[in-house]
């Protein structure tokens, strides 16, 4: 399976338009640690729960394209 991870700068789009201040509420409204946010927000890789999850607490269901983007898959090339 393709890995997915979160757009650049979704996790202060979440912020800004639900008005939060800190990390802390970001990751309350995730279920996810202040970690795992942080994690987020470089670009490490996110499961296709967490990929809804966020879809739906910007209110576009389950319509992930705003948020969401595949991790490149590395491929070996033969010399």
């Amino acid at each position: 399976m393709q890995k997915m991870r979160l757009r650049r700068g979704v996790i202060d789009q979440i912020k800004q338009d639900r008005a939060l201040d800190t990390d802390d509420r970001v990751a309350a409204i995730l279920g996810v640690s202040v970690e795992e946010v942080d994690r987020m927000r470089r670009g490490e890789a996110i499961s296709p729960i967490m990929a809804a999850q966020v879809a739906v607490v910007q209110g576009t269901g389950f319509d992930l394209s705003k948020w969401v983007e595949y991790v490149p898959s590395r491929t070996t090339t033969a010399a």
